[in-house]
C-alpha cells in the first residue's frame, strides 16, 4: 500500500559507509563523478519520529511544473494583475525546476517497521510517498 504525502521533512545527509547506509545496484541514474564524495540520505525527521535510512534504493531528478514554483505563482499572480511580474526578478531559473527525488529504506525504530520513503529535494525537503 502506498500512500501521498507533501509534508515537510529535516533531512540529514552523510557517507553512506560511515552511516551503514546499503546503496542498491543501480541505485542512481546517471554517473556519479569519480572525484566527487557522495552523500546520501541518512536520517529524516517526520511526524516528531527519527527515521534512520538502512538503504538508498533510487535516486533520479524530476522537473516540477513551473506554476508550482514561487516565482511560477508570482507571474501568474502578474498576469491577473497583482504585483510583481518578471521583470521584477521573479524569474525561474532552471535549478528551480529541478527535484531530486530519493526512495529509501527506513526504520523509525523496532516497533514500528521498515518502510519506502520517497523524499524530495527542491527548495526545501519533502516526504512524497509512504509505502509499507
Amino acid at each position: 500500500m502506498s500512500r501521498r504525502y507533501q509534508d515537510p521533512v529535516e533531512v540529514r545527509l552523510g557517507d553512506p559507509v560511515e552511516h551503514r547506509v546499503r546503496l542498491e545496484p543501480g541505485w542512481c541514474r546517471g554517473a556519479q563523478p569519480l572525484q566527487e564524495a557522495v552523500r546520501v540520505p541518512t536520517q529524516f525527521l517526520w511526524q516528531g519520529r527519527v527515521h534512520v535510512v538502512r538503504g538508498v534504493l533510487a535516486q533520479w531528478s524530476q522537473r516540477v511544473p513551473w506554476w508550482r514554483t514561487e516565482a511560477g505563482g508570482a507571474r501568474e499572480e502578474a498576469r491577473a494583475g497583482g504585483g510583481a511580474g518578471v521583470g521584477d526578478g521573479a524569474t525561474t531559473t532552471l535549478a528551480a525546476l529541478e527535484q531530486q527525488v530519493w526512495r529509501v529504506e527506513a526504520t523509525a525504530g523496532r516497533a514500528h517497521g521498515s518502510g519506502v520513503y520517497d523524499l524530495v529535494s527542491g527548495e526545501r525537503w519533502l516526504l512524497e510517498r509512504v509505502s509499507d
